[in-house]
C-alpha cells in the first residue's frame, strides 16, 4: 500500500497540476500513528486543503491534501471522502486519456487506503468504489463484481442502499456473458434483497424500498421469461419449505411483476405475505383475485379488509369502488349501490361511483316489471349521469354518451299519455331502487 499510494500520487498529481509529490510523503502502512510522523505538520496541511476545497479550487487544495493522504491516512476519514470529490472533478474535466487513466487509478487508491484505514466503513468504502468502476472503468466486469462482493461482504445489513442495485446490475452483466449462472444470481439477489428488507424500518426505509423494487424490476426484466419459469425455478423449493419468508415474498415480486396472479401458487404466497404483514393494497389484490375465482365470500372479505387498512379516504373509496364492482357482477344490486354510496360520501367530487349506480339502475330493466314501471329504471339512471356529469368534469364525456343512449329509451310522449302519466310529473321507481324522479320522453 505505501509503494502504492506514493507512485499513484505522484503520477496523478503531475497530471492534475504538473509538480511533483513532495519527497517525504509517504503512507504508513497502520494507523499506529494516526496523526503521522509529524502531527503539527499534518494539522497545517488539512487546514490548508481544507480552506481551499471550500472555495472549490482543488487544484490549489491538491498538495496540502496529498501530504495528509500519503502520510496520514488515519487522521480523518473526511480526508478521503474529500479526496473523492476531487479526483471525480479532475476525471470530469480531462480530456487527456492518459491523464484520465492516472486520475481514476488515484481515485480507486483513495477508496482502497479509506477501506484499510477506516474498517468500520470499509464495505461501503468499496461499495463506492464499485458504483464509481462501472461509471468510470466497467471492464472487466469479474473485477467489478469481485469489489461488490467484498463490499458486501464487509458491509452486511450496513450497506448503503445505492449500492444494492448497482450491485445486481453488474451480477447481471456477467450473466449476459455467460459468467455467472442463473443460480448464482438469484443467490445474489436473495442476499441483496434480505438486506434491503432489514433496512424497511430505518431512517432510509424509502431509499431501500426503491432499491427493492429495483432488484425485483431487474430479476423479472433479465433473468425471468413468464410465469412457467417462475413456477419451474421455485414452486418445488416454496412447497417444501412454505416457512421460508423470502423465499415466499421473492415469489409474490415476481409472480406479480409478471402477471401471473392467475395461478393458484399466487393466491397461496398472497395470504401467507397478507396473514404476516396486512396491508390494504395486498387485500385489494387478493379480493380481486378470489373474484375472480366467483368465491364472493372470500372476495368480500378482502375487499373489507381493504377498506378497513386504507390509509386515507382517498384510498377507501377506491377499494369501496372496487367492492361495489364485485356485488354487482353477482348480480346483488342494493348491495353494489350502498358499496358505490360509501364511496361518493368519501370522494363527494368523484363521478365515477355516480356513473356506476347510473349503470346499476340501466342494468335493473328486466327486474323491475314491465311497460313505463321498467322502463322508469331509465330516468333513474339518466338521473345519476346528469349528476355524475355535474360534479366531475373528468366523466363529463362518458356521462353524456350515456344519458344520449338511455333516454332513447324513455317512453314515447303517446305511452305516458294513455298510461295517464304526464311530462315533468314525479314519479316514484319501485323495484329495488326506490327513488323518485322525473317523467320524460324519449320524443
Amino acid at each position: 500500500m505505501k509503494k502504492l499510494v506514493t507512485l499513484f500520487l505522484a503520477a496523478s498529481t503531475f497530471a492534475v497540476l504538473m509538480w511533483a509529490q513532495p519527497a517525504a510523503a509517504q503512507a504508513p502502512t497502520t494507523c499506529e500513528k494516526k496523526w503521522g510522523v509529524d502531527s503539527v505538520k499534518t494539522i497545517q496541511n488539512i487546514s490548508v486543503y481544507r480552506e481551499f476545497f471550500k472555495q472549490k479550487n482543488f487544484a490549489a487544495a491538491m498538495e496540502s491534501w496529498s501530504y495528509v493522504f500519503a502520510n496520514a491516512p488515519c487522521a480523518r476519514e473526511q480526508t478521503h471522502v474529500d479526496g473523492v470529490a476531487m479526483y471525480k472533478d479532475f476525471i470530469k474535466n480531462t480530456k487527456d486519456a492518459a491523464r484520465r487513466k492516472s486520475l481514476i487509478d488515484t481515485l480507486f487508491l483513495i477508496y482502497d487506503v479509506r477501506a484499510t484505514s477506516f474498517t468500520e466503513s470499509a464495505g461501503n468504502a468499496l461499495g463506492r468504489k464499485g458504483v464509481d468502476m462501472l461509471n468510470f472503468r466497467p471492464d472487466p466486469n469479474k473485477e467489478v463484481v469481485a469489489t461488490f462482493r467484498k463490499s458486501v461482504q464487509l458491509a452486511g445489513n450496513g450497506t448503503e442502499h445505492f449500492i444494492l442495485p448497482y450491485y445486481f446490475k453488474a451480477v447481471l452483466k456477467e450473466f449476459a456473458a455467460g459468467a455467472m449462472t442463473k443460480e448464482q444470481v438469484l443467490e445474489v439477489y436473495e442476499q441483496l434483497s434480505k438486506i434491503a428488507e432489514a433496512n424497511q424500518g430505518g431512517t432510509a426505509a424509502d431509499k431501500y424500498a426503491e432499491s427493492k423494487q429495483s432488484l425485483d424490476a431487474d430479476l423479472a426484466g433479465n433473468i425471468i421469461k413468464d410465469c412457467n419459469e417462475i413456477t419451474a425455478l421455485f414452486a418445488a423449493r416454496y412447497k417444501a419449505n412454505p416457512e421460508n419468508k423470502d423465499l415466499r415474498d421473492l415469489l409474490y415480486s415476481l409472480l406479480l411483476s409478471k402477471g401471473c396472479t392467475d395461478r393458484e401458487l399466487f393466491l397461496e404466497v398472497a395470504v401467507s405475505k397478507y396473514n404476516d404483514a396486512p396491508s390494504a393494497r395486498l387485500a385489494q389484490i387478493l379480493a380481486r383475485r378470489f373474484q375472480q375465482n366467483d368465491n364472493i365470500t372470500k372476495a368480500a372479505e378482502y375487499y373489507q379488509k381493504a377498506v378497513n387498512d386504507a390509509e386515507n379516504d382517498s384510498l377507501k373509496a377506491a377499494y369501496y369502488y372496487d367492492f361495489a364492482s364485485l356485488y354487482s357482477s353477482s348480480k346483488q344490486f342494493a348491495r353494489a349501490r350502498q358499496m358505490a354510496q360509501e364511496a361518493a360520501k368519501l370522494q363527494p367530487n368523484w363521478g365515477k361511483p355516480i356513473i356506476f349506480i347510473g349503470d346499476l339502475y340501466a342494468a335493473s330493466y328486466n327486474q323491475c316489471g314491465s311497460g313505463i314501471e321498467a322502463q322508469s329504471v331509465y330516468w333513474a339512471a339518466v338521473d345519476k349521469y346528469q349528476r355524475a356529469r355535474n360534479i366531475d368534469a373528468s366523466v363529463a364525456e362518458e356521462a353524456n354518451q350515456k344519458i344520449a343512449k338511455y333516454s332513447a329509451y324513455f317512453p314515447k310522449t303517446e305511452t305516458l299519455f294513455f298510461n295517464n302519466i304526464s311530462k315533468g310529473s314525479s314519479y316514484s321507481v319501485g323495484c329495488w331502487i326506490g327513488e323518485t324522479t322525473t317523467v320524460r320522453s324519449s320524443d
